[in-house]
């Protein structure tokens, strides 16, 4: 029983070593420089104010604004000359 611990120990110590010297010899090497090719930062930080031809601030959804030709309509107000 006592061979068997003593084993398992110095197999444990062996292992940590040998872990260690790989960690350190091979993995953990020092990093080499790489040059990273980067976008140029230009940011803007002003606005302008929407053309008022397209952007209807008045609007529910504030895009173009479309405007329907109907002269038929149905008793709750859809039209009825084609579309939808």
């Amino acid at each position: 029983m006592k061979t068997d611990i003593t084993t398992a120990v110095i197999s444990a110590i062996a292992g940590i070593l040998i872990a260690y010297f790989v960690v350190n010899g091979m993995i953990l090497q020092d990093p080499k420089p790489i040059n990273i090719k980067t976008l140029g930062s230009t940011i803007e930080t002003t606005t302008s104010e929407p053309n008022p031809e397209i952007f209807n601030y008045r609007a529910l959804n504030p895009t173009v604004e479309t405007y329907v030709d109907c002269k038929n309509y149905d008793i709750s107000g859809a039209c009825l000359d084609g579309g939808e």
